[in-house]
């Protein structure tokens, strides 16, 4: 996944990002890749941890290719789902899978840290496996954010690695098949939501750019400080599993 952190709904990005497979890599490798590693089973028990219901609006910050909007739209037909990302390449592909899931399933570009959307307006809010590519002021923006957006009651369901994740070991394999192996590594393995995820997700903040954007811990226990320190209550792990890109984490919490 890439990840969001400006307004650009409609426009281009005027801020550094990380695209999901990194300066110019394979984006048509990256659903299978993402795949393969196991993404998709990750984001069924996201959605699943979500309980979207009819008539809900759902938006997913940093959603990159979309497969985690693929997931949810099935998961809940009945529900507008949303998908937000700084990429304008990773967006299109999503964009193709929106307009074969009709109106009520589409993308927007834009960053996570100034959501394009009113007070109160979202009922559930996704990420996925876009968290650590955030410096800190940058997560702490975008927390705020979100529960801005979010309704009364509303939920934010946040699925991230738990320390860092392991590029090296496991991407830069896939990528030298797909004939683009890269020797300075962590851009090329997340920018998404999907891993999107994003491509799916996901300018991670701002002052970087492109490959040279660092990763930034996830100590389950800072991400669970930062989410009440953004004002959030009902702050729970609600899943977790191992991949071969290392363990990952759902927490749970609630805008009140």
């Amino acid at each position: 996944m890439s990840e969001p952190t400006t307004p650009g709904h409609g426009s281009p990005p005027d801020r550094p990002f990380l695209p999901a497979m990194g300066e110019k890599g394979p984006l048509p490798v990256y659903d299978l890749m993402t795949r393969l590693l196991g993404a998709r089973t990750a984001h069924k028990r996201l959605v699943a941890a979500a309980d979207l219901a009819p008539g809900q609006t759902v938006l997913e910050v940093g959603c990159g290719t979309g497969n985690l909007l693929v997931v949810a739209a099935g998961a809940q037909p009945a529900a507008t789902i949303i998908g937000l990302d700084p990429d304008a390449a990773a967006l299109e592909r999503a964009r193709a899978k929106a307009r074969r899931r009709g109106p009520g399933f589409r993308v927007e570009q834009g960053f996570a840290d100034e959501l394009p959307h009113a007070d109160g307006s979202v009922d559930r809010v996704l990420s996925a496996f876009m968290f650590h590519h955030l410096p800190p002021d940058a997560k702490t923006a975008m927390l705020r954010e979100v529960r801005r957006v979010l309704v009364p009651g509303g939920q934010l369901l946040l699925l991230d690695f738990e320390g860092l994740p392991r590029p090296a070991r496991v991407v830069a394999p896939l990528l030298r098949l797909a004939g683009r192996h890269r020797a300075h590594g962590h851009g090329d393995a997340h920018g998404h939501g999907d891993a999107h995820g994003h491509g799916e997700g996901h300018g991670h903040g701002g002052g970087h750019g492109g490959d040279a954007l660092e990763l930034s811990v996830n100590d389950p226990a800072m991400v669970r400080e930062l989410l009440g320190e953004a004002g959030f209550t009902g702050i729970a792990e609600v899943g977790a599993a191992n991949s071969p890109f290392g363990r990952w984490i759902t927490h749970r919490a609630v805008r009140d």
